[in-house]
């Protein structure tokens, strides 16, 4: 299955992009036609919509495919992780990590479109209560983190950080 000139133009990059950018662009356009995707919502019907969804993934699959044959099978998405995605309710911060890997954003990136430092949003991940700010901060920096990575459930995500967080505090008190 070789990669088409129009697979690059269905995920709008550049012929020759590298993998990571092709996964950002997947993830961003499959963003854009997804039921509840505002952008398309009133332009698209939902056979439309679906349709363009398998194109959207073709593509992909297409471009990632070929350039994992030109790296030897998978040297390119070493940083990616290869294993199931940990349960958000009992690792919020380790599923936040794995969402932002999957979809090959750096916490620099996350950093500059949230406004959130690149220390809170390590510490985050890494579920290092104590070097958190307060709870009311930490609910929101972890709303916008878990948006910024399109996570269906931030609300859900959010909560089982905080409940998490709580814990910790009264087991150390």
């Amino acid at each position: 299955m070789s990669v088409r000139a129009e697979d690059w133009e269905v995920l709008g990059l550049e012929p020759g992009a590298d993998l990571i950018a092709a996964r950002r662009a997947h993830h961003r356009r499959r963003a854009l036609y997804e039921s509840d995707a505002l952008a398309t919502y009133n332009l698209l019907d939902d056979d439309e919509r679906a349709a363009m969804l398998v194109r959207i993934d073709e593509a992909y699959e297409r471009i990632a495919g070929s350039a994992a044959a030109a790296t030897g099978g998978g040297c390119a998405e070493a940083t990616w992780p290869a294993e199931p995605p940990p349960d958000p309710r009992a690792e919020p911060g380790a599923s936040l990590r794995h969402a932002r890997l999957t979809i090959g954003l750096s916490l620099q990136q996350i950093a500059a479109e949230t406004k959130i430092g690149v220390a809170i949003l390590e510490r985050i991940e890494a579920e290092d209560f104590a070097a958190l700010p307060a709870a009311v901060f930490v609910r929101g920096h972890v709303l916008q983190f878990a948006r910024e990575l399109r996570i269906a459930e931030a609300e859900g995500l959010a909560k089982a950080y905080l409940a998490k967080m709580q814990a910790q505090d009264d087991a150390q008190r």
